[in-house]
């Protein structure tokens, strides 16, 4: 019953994320992209993937709060702050490998495999950080490829999420691209 649970959060997610680089708002977007990470980080335990993709989903719902918190108040990102985001990424990315069920300190392809989510989230850290919305959806579009293949390989039906979140990227970077 979990495993199925976690499929119907997945495609929940597909839902929110084809509508996410819609919104005109950065707030917009990050609000929900907390909600999609949320739900990705639930269907990956519910599923049994307990790896670098839930620690990563949640470290990117504490850089996407706040990152709120600096819009909201206009101060930038301070420069301590993105290298502790890229630190948490990395470092909770390589947790997930060495804590993953089946999983052995040693060079294989499974561990392997789990290096796709820190790269994917190292985007997502660039896009949440980014100053203007088309930058911030071209490090979604990358974000979104990367999940797209790992999501495949170990199939979870956030794979839709994923390539539903590049196809409605490319739509959204052309319909507010600068003419």
């Amino acid at each position: 019953m979990s495993y199925i649970l976690g499929q119907i959060f997945g495609l929940l997610s597909t839902v929110c994320t084809v509508i996410l680089p819609f919104f005109r708002k950065k707030w917009q977007i990050l609000t929900l992209n907390i909600g999609i990470n949320l739900l990705v980080a639930a269907n990956m335990v519910l599923i049994g993937q307990i790896g670098s993709a839930v620690f990563l989903c949640l470290v990117a719902v504490v850089q996407s709060i706040v990152s709120m918190v600096h819009d909201s108040r206009g101060t930038p990102i301070s420069l301590a702050e993105k290298i502790l985001f890229m630190v948490l990424y990395v470092g909770f990315g390589l947790l997930g490998i060495v804590t993953a069920p089946g999983f052995v300190m040693q060079l294989s392809w499974d561990n392997a495999l789990e290096l796709m989510p820190i790269l994917g989230a190292l985007m997502l850290m660039f896009s949440v950080f980014s100053k203007d919305e088309q930058t911030l959806r071209k490090f979604l579009l990358a974000n979104a490829t990367i999940w797209t293949i790992y999501t495949a390989i170990i199939g979870s039906t956030v794979f839709f999420t994923d390539l539903a979140s590049a196809v409605s990227t490319i739509a959204a970077l052309y319909k507010y691209r600068e003419r």
